[in-house]
């Protein structure tokens, strides 16, 4: 790799699993961001936009927009949105974003794929996700879990960009880097799913922070109604690895209006064209999806 690329955040989550830069947006930025935000989530609560999270399931597919007691809106970047989307845009390809991906992934900008841009929100009533990996079912025998915790690890990264205050998110430091202990596969495999395992931590942030994370870190999240949440949650892909990250990012639907997508800047229309490419390798190839629930 070259040695012009920054590692401190790779390193980091090699090490922990996450990394996160306090006060990453500007005050300006926060407000500008949140404004959009506030704006999408009521458009979504109304009923207009069908493409949300609803509260009492955890993964893909939901169903389209029936209640606005929702956890999620997804497809930031899609363009039935219009103008709505624009914000949303120069934030998922800001230089600065891109550059702590370049960072984890150690590769230059003309590796990275756009991914998917979604936004987490406080749901009308209280609901926690279960604990899970995104790419690792929770059924796995030890032997399996193994061998696919080596898979492509630096494949892609995702993060979280809260707007407002935000403690949702639980992780267990280190655990991408080994199979679980015998009680987290018990608790993350009983019917809860939801208890206190050793080690765990909450993630605090704040309005303007960042966090990065491996994917396959045991992690879950509590969700309050009374805590407003507005969260840009995003990921960005390496173009080498596509296939590994295929199935994770096409089952949200992204390769049917990306051919109607049409980037405000040049560096989305970059990622736009690398995602592209991989929507076009499996294009009428049904991938099913990465977990279930």
């Amino acid at each position: 790799m070259p040695s012009a690329i920054p590692n401190f955040h790779h390193n980091e989550i090699a090490d922990q699993g996450f990394t996160i830069v306090r006060g990453f947006l500007t005050p300006e930025e926060i407000a500008k961001y949140r404004s959009a935000s506030e704006k999408l989530v009521q458009y979504a609560r109304d009923g207009h936009w069908p493409h949300v999270r609803t509260r009492g399931k955890q993964f893909p597919p939901w169903p389209e927009n029936f209640s606005p007691d929702i956890w999620g809106i997804s497809g930031l970047l899609n363009p039935d949105l219009g103008e709505l989307s624009v914000p949303f845009q120069e934030c998922y390809s800001s230089d600065k974003l891109l550059a702590i991906a370049q960072d984890i992934l150690q590769t230059d900008k003309d590796h990275l794929s756009m991914e998917l841009f979604n936004m987490l929100i406080n749901p009308l009533t209280d609901f926690d996700l279960d604990w899970h990996r995104d790419y690792i079912k929770p059924e796995v025998t030890p032997e399996e879990e193994a061998e696919q915790l080596l898979l492509d690890p630096y494949a892609g990264t995702q993060f979280n960009l809260p707007l407002t205050e935000d403690s949702c998110l639980i992780v267990i430091p280190g655990s991408h880097r080994r199979i679980r202990t015998a009680e987290e596969r018990e608790k993350t495999s009983n019917e809860n799913r939801k208890e206190f395992i050793t080690g765990q931590i909450t993630v605090d942030l704040h309005p303007g922070d960042v966090v990065f994370y491996n994917s396959n870190i045991l992690h879950r999240a509590s969700y309050s109604a009374k805590n407003t949440r507005l969260t840009l949650h995003g990921s960005y892909g390496h173009i080498d690895h596509g296939k590994t990250r295929a199935k994770g990012v096409l089952q949200h639907g992204v390769a049917e209006w990306l051919p109607r997508f049409h980037p405000q800047n040049e560096n989305l229309k970059l990622l736009r064209s690398k995602l592209e490419v991989l929507a076009n390798e499996f294009k009428d190839k049904d991938l099913g999806y990465s977990l279930e629930g």
